[in-house]
């Protein structure tokens, strides 16, 4: 075994036939050992046997690239490309199948020969194994709901071979470079590998009985709290809490939502949340939002090594998931596998404008879908797409008390019945429901009771540096408490 292993890493010399055995030795020096022949790798040896086929070996040679998703990552790429080679590595094993070989080339490349199956079948594989990669990396919606990060390409079985047996670089980087064939969300048995859209799920079947929208007629809205907030400056200074989060499957304090905090200076007071996005400035909010993603990545990362992790709950703000800016912040999920994020994440979509489009907003929950458990959407008291729960792809739709105008603010009663109405549309959508920031105590008991899916704020706990451990909270010591 160990000889086995000494001659694959270091070339077995002088344990190898020669390619002149038999030739009698040369003159001279009788230490003089003859010229050893390099032994073919089995990718090597299958590429010269498809070459030799009558049909050349059309079709059966094949590259998988993640150049892109090594663009994409940038300078985390060296602390990623072991895990992803050996993520990589083991999805070819599961799919390529007996009889067939293959091979890394460079950092971020893998070579295929298929000589046990036909050129649709290799197709067929490679476009499933392209897929799976996307998927184990970023989840179903790789980039931008549009553009993977996985591309393939077919070589010629004639020319990836140079004279001496050693897969030509020239050769594959040109086929890539060339063909750059996506094959993110492709369905590994079409026939043909071009690009297939994301179909929208039919839509589920409610009652039909009228919805009444929680505000019927909206009157003049006043400036939101956060239209005075600026850009960001050189004296800004962001931080981040964690704010402890009721789930009502579990009974627990069992997810922690991400809160940022926004300090411009030191006579400046903080602003926490959505106050710290100023309105109307996309830039300014994608940087918040890439400094919260990568803090909350990181602080769930501790918390999974540690063994105490929850659910975490990432806000991110509705213009930063425009498909332009969608690819920037997918890297950041990169370092956590895909089961690990379906398990312990939830993504939020917050500042979703009140005339959003529905389907605009089913577009945005199912790529979210692909990169985390749960889709939250936090939508205002004003938004008609509380109405229309139904058409919103399935994610939860709750309320922030903190983000309510002047006009919006009242009483518990009035605000109960406010919430009610949000779960009836919520319950005939067959979705889920939260409430953010409640500070009352007795609003608390009474959400807890009435079966909202989540609550948090002031009034269950305050915020905390980190995501703490799960802690046991059954629903009767809230819907009993005074």
């Amino acid at each position: 075994m160990f000889h086995h292993l000494w001659s694959r890493l270091f070339g077995g010399a002088g344990h190898r036939k020669s390619s002149s055995a038999g030739a009698p030795a040369s003159d001279g020096a009788g230490s003089a050992k003859p010229e050893k022949q390099r032994r073919l790798s089995p990718f090597e040896q299958a590429v010269q046997a498809l070459a030799a086929r009558p049909d050349g070996g059309a079709g059966r040679v094949r590259a998988v690239s993640l150049g892109d998703f090594r663009e994409a990552v940038g300078d985390k790429w060296p602390r990623l490309a072991d895990k992803v080679a050996i993520i990589v590595d083991n999805l070819i094993r599961r799919y390529i199948g007996a009889g067939n070989a293959w091979q890394r080339h460079g950092e971020d490349s893998w070579l295929l020969a298929f000589t046990a199956i036909d050129a649709d079948e290799a197709r067929r594989i490679v476009t499933l194994i392209a897929q799976e990669i996307s998927r184990h990396l970023l989840g179903e919606g790789c980039v931008g709901g549009e553009r993977p990060l996985a591309s393939a390409a077919c070589l010629s079985a004639g020319k990836t071979l140079s004279a001496d047996g050693r897969v030509d670089g020239r050769v594959v980087q040109t086929a890539l470079a060339e063909t750059h064939a996506f094959v993110e969300h492709l369905d590994p048995n079409a026939a043909d590998p071009g690009w297939q859209r994301m179909e929208a799920p039919a839509h589920r079947v409610v009652d039909a009985q009228p919805w009444t929208p929680i505000v019927v007629a909206k009157k003049h809205l006043v400036p939101s709290p956060w239209q005075s907030v600026g850009a960001l400056t050189g004296e800004t200074r962001l931080s981040l809490l964690w704010r402890p989060t009721w789930v009502a499957s579990s009974e627990a304090i069992s997810a922690y939502c991400a809160r940022v905090v926004r300090v411009d200076g030191p006579a400046s007071p903080p602003l926490e949340g959505g106050q710290a996005y100023p309105e109307g400035d996309d830039a300014t909010a994608f940087a918040i939002d890439r400094f919260v993603t990568a803090n909350a990545m990181r602080d769930l990362k501790t918390a999974l090594a540690a063994g105490r992790a929850g659910t975490v709950i990432v806000p991110l703000c509705w213009s930063s998931l425009r498909l332009d800016r969608r690819a920037a912040l997918l890297p950041l999920f990169a370092e956590l596998q895909a089961d690990e994020r379906q398990r312990h994440l939830s993504l939020e979509v917050f500042r979703i404008p009140d005339d959003a489009e529905p389907q605009a907003v089913a577009e945005v929950t199912r790529f979210l879908q692909g990169l985390c458990g749960d889709v939250l959407l936090r939508v205002r008291v004003s938004s008609d797409l509380l109405c229309r729960v139904d058409e919103l792809g399935g994610a939860k739709v709750g309320l922030d008390l903190s983000e309510l105008r002047d006009e919006e603010r009242m009483n518990d009663q009035r605000l109960l019945q406010t919430l009610e109405s949000l779960q009836c549309s919520a319950t005939q959508a067959g979705a889920g429901c939260y409430l953010w920031s409640a500070r009352r105590r007795n609003v608390v008991g009474e959400v807890v009771g009435s079966g909202f899916d989540m609550v948090n704020g002031p009034g269950l706990m305050k915020d905390v540096g980190r995501p703490a451990a799960v802690v046991p909270a059954p629903r009767q010591r809230f819907v009993n408490s005074d």
